[in-house]
């Protein structure tokens, strides 16, 4: 199990919109070889953009947090890389933990029901979240993770635009300042996320 706590992680996607450092996934770079060694899945053609994907296991308060970690390449270059975390970790304590005054500007889209939603930061961070499943939801979980950096000149390809296009249309749209608006409603999470962006 790596010895990095999952919330360094995860603060260090908020703060810099992705994973810069290699190392943190017990990587020495970003490239096709080095993630073939490293024993992850590619999907695509390297040609153009290619998806590389493997599992790693990092920890929180005493427990194993399994997740798999996603890099993106464009012609061999980074360009995006990201988290499927599952229901493991506590939305509210990970922008706790980032701390109010670090926390780059982001809109807050939201289900109808309240149930789910994601964060678009403007450093390009896509973070999506649901309430738990069973019984009254409680609290906000990290779900998924995706950071991108900016489409080189010439590229053809928008990777932050393709991530986050699908998020707006299938969530409303809130200004931190207009979730306000909604603190009347009964609903735990919800109630919790407004909290921590006040």
């Amino acid at each position: 199990m790596n010895t990095v706590d999952i919330h360094a992680v995860l603060q260090s996607y908020v703060r810099d919109g992705v994973l810069h450092d290699p190392a943190v996934m017990g990587l020495r770079g970003y490239t096709r070889e080095e993630l073939a060694a490293r024993g992850f899945d590619a999907c695509g053609d390297p040609a153009q953009i290619c998806l590389y994907e493997d599992q790693r296991c990092f920890h929180r308060a005493g427990r194993a947090v399994q997740l798999g970690f996603k890099v993106f390449l464009e012609q061999g270059r980074l360009c995006a890389n990201g988290l499927e975390l599952g229901y493991q970790v506590r939305l509210a304590g990970v922008l706790r933990a980032v701390g109010k005054p670090a926390l780059p500007g982001c809109r807050v889209l939201l289900r109808r029901n309240w149930r789910s939603g994601a964060l678009l930061f403007d450093n390009g961070l896509a973070l999506q979240f649901a309430a738990n499943r069973r019984g009254a939801p409680r609290h906000y979980f990290v779900i998924h993770v995706e950071g991108h950096l900016p489409a080189p000149a010439g590229s053809d390809i928008d990777l932050r635009a393709a991530s986050h296009a699908p998020l707006d249309a299938l969530y409303a749209s809130y200004a931190p300042e207009q979730l306000r608006q909604l603190s009347h409603r009964d609903h735990a999470p919800l109630q919790e996320l407004i909290r921590v962006l006040s």
